[in-house]
């Protein structure tokens, strides 16, 4: 019998002290409305990051693509995700205002991510006010690109509202507006579309203040704990070759703390 209660004390002591395991937390991926990439390819180009945060934080990391804004917006709303990786600013900075997420790290190489106003060899606009009045091309209205160039074009005392304003999906369109006549400025914060233009002639006529985007951030319902284990892995990827490998992967140099004060203010001139 002593024996007995004694295995049964056992037994209960093990049941009061064994941890929970975790549930599995899901990782949101948004790269972005204006650059086309398959669910598929956001999975198996993020699964490497998901399995070693999974293995820190004892439990499975799922990858979850959402391409469209409405849902990431919803999701964000709702703290669907767990974690996030958003690369419209504006989505994650009202969450990190709303105190729904907290910031994890910002993605090296993108954290001054700038619109940048172009207008074809021959255009007569010389200096940024030249614009007033004039005819638009740029990205998705709801595209961090977009809501950059509005608040420049607030700075600049162009009511955006009120000027003619031509949209597209992909950055690597706009171009074709100002080259076929249907605007005479186009906007692109992709550094490529730009570089382009300057080749074939093209000048850049303003640049908008540098916005960090591609932001990780979690969700509150996160423990601080795991979070904190989240942003040291992160934050130590590009100190060891099995992380190098993973930023090669997923195609970024690696990635640091940010500055929640700078973001804070970048929030309300983005208009939020």
């Amino acid at each position: 019998m002593r024996l007995l209660a004694s295995v049964l004390a056992s037994f209960v002591v093990a049941l009061l002290t064994a941890v929970p395991a975790q549930a599995e937390l899901v990782l949101a991926v948004n790269e972005g409305v204006t650059y086309y990439v398959t669910p598929a390819e956001i999975r198996e180009k993020y699964k490497d990051l998901a399995d070693l945060l999974g293995k820190q934080l004892k439990t499975t990391v799922r990858v979850v693509p959402v391409d469209q804004y409405p849902v990431l917006r919803k999701g964000l709303d709702e703290q669907q995700y767990d974690l996030a990786f958003v690369h419209p600013a504006h989505h994650s900075l009202v969450s990190l205002r709303d105190g729904k997420y907290r910031l994890v790290v910002l993605t090296k190489g993108y954290t001054e991510y700038k619109a940048r106003f172009f207008v074809s060899k021959d255009a007569k606009m010389k200096q940024p006010e030249d614009m007033k009045g004039k005819r638009f091309g740029m990205p998705d209205p709801d595209s961090i690109t977009a809501v950059i160039t509005r608040a420049t074009m607030r700075d600049l005392g162009i009511d955006s509202s009120k000027a003619d304003i031509r949209t597209t999906r992909y950055q690597d369109a706009v171009p074709f507006f100002v080259e076929n006549g249907f605007s005479d400025v186009g906007v692109s914060a992709s550094g490529a579309v730009v570089k382009q233009w300057q080749e074939k002639g093209g000048a850049v006529l303003y640049e908008s203040k540098a916005v960090p985007i591609k932001h990780m951030i979690a969700s509150t319902k996160v423990r601080p704990t795991d979070l904190e284990k989240v942003r040291a892995v992160m934050l130590g990827l590009d100190k060891s070759e099995a992380g190098q490998k993973i930023l090669v992967k997923v195609g970024y140099k690696g990635y640091e703390s940010g500055d929640l004060q700078q973001l804070a203010v970048l929030t309300k001139w983005l208009g939020y």
